[in-house]
Order: C-alpha cells, then sequence, then structure tokens
C-alpha cells in the first residue's frame, strides 16, 4: 500500500496532524486489547509533537494508563543527556504525564551489544515472541534519508535481529536502533518530517525517484504509513 501523505502548513501543523492520529491509534488500541504500544522518535522535529501531547488540549484526553512508551533508536549517550532521545521525551512529555509503563534503550551502557540483546527481550516480555507490532510508531527523516538509526548503506539495514549496533560519521557515533524488520511490523509508521532542508530527499522518495534511502524502507507489511510534511519540507511535490 502506498503512504498517505499529508501536506502542513507549518511544524506545528506537523505536530498538530500527529497528536490526531495518535488519539486515534491509542483509542483503537484501548478499545481491542486495553493495551497501547508506541515508539517514540528523537531529533528536533518530535518536541513540538510531545509539548502538544502534554498540553491541555490531549493531555486530559489520551488513555495514558494504557500507554507503554519505547523507542525507535537512542544515543549512546546518558539518560540526561541533552542528545537522548529519552531525555527529549521526559522532559517534554513524561515529566507532565503518567503513563502506564516506560521502557527505554539503555544506549549508556559500555557493551551496546549487551544494550540491543537486553532491549530484545523486553520486547519479547512485552509482545511475546516474533516481531513486535507496535500500534504507532513515530519516524522522523534526516537530510540524508535515514530514519531511526539506519543510515543509507549501512549493514543494519540487512539486519534480521529486533535491535541493531549502530556507528556510524555523527556527532554521537553510536547508537541502538529498530530495524526493519520491526519498523515495518508497525499497524501505522507515522513520519514527521519538517525543513527544508529535507525537501529533496522527499521529492526522491514520495515521487517515486529512489526506494533505496533507509526511510524509503519502511513500508509496514499489514499497516499503514503516513508522511506528515510542513510546506518547507514538500514545495517540491506540492502541485
Amino acid at each position: 500500500m502506498p503512504p498517505e501523505i499529508v501536506f502542513c502548513e507549518t511544524p506545528e501543523d506537523v505536530a498538530d496532524a500527529a497528536a490526531a492520529l495518535i488519539f486515534e491509534d491509542q483509542a483503537a488500541a484501548v478499545e481491542d486489547s486495553g493495551i497501547y504500544h508506541i515508539a517514540l522518535s528523537g531529533g528536533r522535529t518530535p518536541r513540538l509533537l510531545y509539548e502538544q501531547l502534554a498540553s491541555e488540549e490531549w493531555e486530559k484526553t489520551m488513555a495514558w494508563a494504557s500507554w507503554e512508551i519505547f523507542w525507535g533508536d537512542e544515543r549512546a549517550v546518558p539518560p540526561d543527556n541533552p542528545e537522548s532521545n529519552f531525555h527529549l521525551a521526559q522532559t517534554t512529555l513524561l515529566n507532565r504525564v503518567e503513563v502506564g509503563g516506560v521502557f527505554r534503550m539503555q544506549a549508556e551502557l559500555p557493551n551496546l551489544q549487551e544494550a540491543a540483546e537486553d532491549y530484545a527481550r523486553t520486547l519479547r516480555a512485552r509482545f511475546g515472541f516474533g516481531i513486535p507490532a507496535f500500534e504507532t510508531l513515530l519516524l522522523g527523516m534526516g537530510p540524508d534519508g535515514h530514519t531511526a538509526s539506519l543510515f543509507p548503506g549501512h549493514p543494519a539495514l540487512q539486519s534480521k535481529a529486533l535491535v541493531e549496533v549502530v556507528e556510524v560519521k555523527a556527532p554521537v557515533p553510536k547508537r541502538l536502533t529498530l530495524t526493519l524488520p520491526v519498523l515495518n511490523r508497525a499497524r501505522h509508521a507515522i513520519f514527521l518530517v519538517t525543513g527544508e532542508d529535507k525537501a529533496e530527499k522527499v521529492r526522491e522518495i514520495l515521487g517515486g525517484k529512489d526506494a533505496t534511502y533507509p526511510a524509503a524502507l519502511v513500508r509496514p507489511e499489514e499497516g499503514q504509513c503516513t508522511w506528515l510534511l510542513d510546506e518547507a519540507a514538500s514545495y517540491l511535490i506540492r502541485s
């Protein structure tokens, strides 16, 4: 199924649209099983979304006690480091609402392979054996087309494990990430993409020119994929 593309005007509008989709996803999950599994993303773009979810508009409408929160990737820094994806969510959302469970990647551990295996065990404990299926998977995209911590040409793109260790040339080079088999089991993958520096990759991926970037490889097998784009990120594909 091709992804759904939603054109928004501003990053704030992207956050609003994402909050509305999350509300729908969690309502359906709670009605079905009483538990809502969501994997959060890091980077700059989700900050507005997390602040929106913690606002009065949404804080009183979400079934927070049913939420189980996970992460799609994490940088190898302590959880109180500003570069930590967990830290971003904690300071903007988790300190303001009380959720059912928080399951962070312990990427600050000295042995990242052990940390990856530990998180895989956590996923199996919460989802059962096999590949976990998140009701909602939040993703961003870098200007190079990477998503989560899956980078172009990296061997982790071929991994069959649930969680991989990744090392790249970046300000924080060592990371943990969920792999493509996990991303593609999501019931709803939501990309939040803002900024003009993403526009060229948005055109290549959503315009059908290049399907090899990691972000282009996220196509849930039995779920849906939604791209929320602000005007700056989408101006090259707007008709």
